[in-house]
């Protein structure tokens, strides 16, 4: 299974495919596409997310494992 996703270049979204693998509700196994520090957009329903938009990177807690 293929598809599109914003990651995070310098202070820009690029957009880039990516293969994934496995998912359930939570997770998805990304098999190409992304290296380990890439930052991936997940909230793609926020308004201006779209590849060149400039980047504000917003902190969040992380959930416990």
């Amino acid at each position: 299974m293929a598809g599109r996703r914003d990651v995070v270049l310098d202070d820009r979204l690029v957009e880039r495919t990516v293969k994934t693998g496995l998912s359930n509700w939570e997770h998805t196994e990304v098999l190409e596409g992304v290296v380990a520090g890439d930052r991936v957009v997940t909230s793609l329903e926020r308004e201006g997310v779209k590849s060149g938009a400039r980047v504000k990177i917003e902190q969040t807690a992380a959930k416990p494992r």
